[in-house]
């Protein structure tokens, strides 16, 4: 059965990927991006064993939008060949992820009285460490999320599950790193940049103003323009063998860093 939910027709839009890559599965996941109602689905797939009000709940979370939106019931076994994995009866096809934009972002006014907090991620291409730094972010408050137009993971099906959902929770800026980077340094935010080699320790370094973090790749770090255009160096203490943390479980300890010393709750 297939029903057609919101205002408007069905505009031809592309789809996120090939196969699996244009689909997100999942209740959560699914109903959380319904939810936002930022990443707009093209098609959305249900089991037919679902309850009539696990159904319902879809379709008033797509009602009134712009453009309709196909909602279709299928067995659990068709659902299974396009998700290739355990789905709980939600799919959605999903089109490429709408980025959003440095300059409409710096407009926006603040949600809270926290001097901004924003991340800088050069190029992180594991999607599950792009996916869970996002939902890290997202929980700790930072502002916003950029990263760089290559080498750099997509959002896809893998970082929207890792993520949680959070991809649809945080703004999500996609451009050239250096030119945001300036961007925000002239909007009075110090770059500070996650190193192992770094002297000063995180917990001991203001991190309280207007400040973007630097998160650099796990095979070679920040790139060494970027770097330069660093104002300070930050650093975890670690006292283990394997002497670093890979890339989420940094940005994580110092977001929450950052967090901490602004008296966040």
């Amino acid at each position: 059965m297939v029903q057609r939910s919101g205002r408007g027709k069905r505009k031809q839009q592309p789809s996120m990927g090939n196969h699996q890559r244009c689909w997100i599965w999942g209740r959560h996941l699914v109903l959380e991006t319904l939810r936002a109602r930022v990443w707009q689905p093209l098609e959305i797939i249900l089991a037919d064993d679902l309850p009539v009000d696990a159904r319902q709940e879809v379709l008033d979370l797509l009602a009134g939008r712009p453009n309709a939106v196909d909602v279709q019931t299928l067995s659990r076994e068709m659902l299974t060949k396009r998700a290739g994995t355990e789905h709980q009866g939600y799919l959605a096809r999903m089109p490429p992820f709408p980025y959003a934009r440095l300059d409409d972002l710096l407009k926006l006014p603040p949600k809270t009285d926290a001097a901004p907090l924003f991340l800088i991620l050069d190029s992180i291409q594991d999607p599950h460490n792009f996916g869970t730094i996002v939902r890290s972010a997202e929980v700790l408050g930072v502002h916003g999320v950029c990263v760089g137009e290559t080498h750099q993971a997509e959002v896809s099906s893998h970082v929207a599950r890792s993520s949680a959902g959070a991809i649809n929770r945080i703004p999500l800026v996609r451009g050239d790193l250096l030119s945001m980077a300036t961007e925000l340094k002239s909007k009075g935010l110090r770059l500070a940049a996650a190193s192992e080699k770094a002297e000063r320790l995180a917990s001991v370094t203001d991190l309280t103003g207007p400040l973007a973090l630097v998160i650099g790749n796990e095979g070679r770090g920040i790139h060494p323009e970027l770097l330069a255009g660093c104002d300070l160096s930050v650093r975890i203490p670690v006292c283990g063998q394997i002497g670093s943390l890979n890339a989420a479980a940094a940005a994580a300890i110092l977001c929450y860093e950052a967090r901490r010393q602004r008296g966040g709750t």
